[in-house]
């Protein structure tokens, strides 16, 4: 079967994301039908196909959807996409899925609530649509799988029971410093790092029973292997260092870890951390018994949350760095550095960093700081 028949059109949507308006991730603007089908589609014969094929998605109860997020790219809708730009949008995708789940995991834990479980993976799932507008036959792909000969009307897709979690407002200057990252002008090789990062992140935090915990580990540290550019040796090694020199500060509380050859190292609680999920990360995938209970870093908190909260802090870290977020405070900062250049010091540029990162609130709800 041709996957891309002549005068076919192409839609793509996320079906189980309900927006209150529309948002753009650089060149993708992801929009709610139906509420701005009258104003973004012109053709009332694709409009009325888009509507009854849209019905085939449903909720819990057998219900239709009554909003679900179309995605356009370039404002230019329905054409098919070619694979460059396919692989754009899913990155666009990727972007509003952490943008949503990684900052609202830290409000859960910053104010001390677990009933703040946020949306998972599975909400963000990505559709594309082959159409003819007054056609019922649609072929039906489900990864590598394409199946054809259905009709609009006779199939339903139900919502997944592992859409769950709270899907809220995703953090706005997070998503534009992401979509920054997706222009042309960027840097090739640093995007390709953070969107492989955010790519492990995403399936880090699919549910279903086929993903168990123990994987999720090991995805979550394949993330941070790419967006850290761990080296192929000494790589526990590497990202206890990043943690020291980047995460910790001189008010950070310590403790002790033995390296194998019974070397004793006085590390922050950070670097500890560190230790730790890399040492849980090579259990795992060596095979070691690991117990359930050592998935838990303290209290209610698991090693996934606290890797969660690294994780948001290193990307804002390297936005910042790459000047894709934070432009007010760094304007104010340049501003300072030419009214007092005697004061410009690299401990000062660190500092301003940390500062419009804010994440105090996070290193003390996890006992890292001093007093806490």
């Amino acid at each position: 079967m041709d996957e891309h028949p002549p005068n076919f059109l192409q839609v793509s949507f996320l079906p189980w994301v309900e927006l209150s308006g529309s948002l753009t991730v650089d060149l993708h603007t992801f929009w709610p039908f139906p509420a701005e089908a009258d104003l973004r589609i012109n053709d009332q014969n694709i409009r009325n196909h888009l509507t009854k094929y849209f019905r085939c998605y449903v909720d819990h109860e057998g219900y239709p959807v009554k909003t679900l997020a179309v995605c356009f790219h370039s404002n230019t809708d329905f054409r098919v996409l070619s694979e460059p730009e396919n692989q754009h949008l899913r990155r666009a995708v990727d972007a509003l899925l952490f943008a949503n789940i990684a900052p609202q995991t830290k409000v859960a834990v910053c104010s001390n609530n677990p009933t703040m479980s946020p949306a998972r993976s599975n909400v963000f799932e990505l559709i594309t649509q082959n159409f003819q507008p007054g056609s019922d036959e649609i072929a039906v792909r489900a990864g590598s799988v394409l199946s054809g000969g259905w009709k609009i009307g006779r199939i339903v897709f139900p919502q997944p029971w592992e859409t769950g979690g709270m899907l809220g407002t995703p953090d706005s200057k997070l998503l534009q410093g992401l979509g920054k990252c997706l222009s042309p002008q960027f840097s090739g090789d640093v995007r390709e790092r953070i969107f492989r990062g955010l790519e492990w992140f995403r399936m880090a935090h699919m549910e279903g029973n086929e993903v168990s915990a123990f994987s999720k580990i090991v995805m979550m540290a394949t993330a941070f292997e790419i967006f850290l550019q761990f080296p192929r040796e000494g790589k526990r090694r590497h990202f206890v260092n990043f943690m020291e020199t980047r995460i910790a500060s001189s008010e950070f509380n310590k403790d002790v870890r033995t390296s194998e050859n019974r070397k004793s190292f006085n590390l922050s609680l950070a670097g500890c951390w560190a230790w730790d999920f890399y040492e849980l990360r090579s259990r795992i995938i060596h095979g070691n018994q690991v117990a359930d209970e050592e998935l838990r870093y303290r209290n209610l908190l698991t090693h996934l949350i606290v890797a969660d909260l690294v994780f948001l802090e290193c990307v804002k870290r390297e936005l910042f760095e790459q000047q894709c977020i934070g432009d007010d405070i760094r304007k104010c900062a340049n501003e300072w550095d030419d009214a007092f250049p005697e004061n410009q010091t690299d401990t000062s540029t660190e500092q301003l960093t940390r500062w419009f990162l804010g994440f105090d609130d996070v290193h003390k709800a996890l006992g890292w700081l001093q007093g806490t």
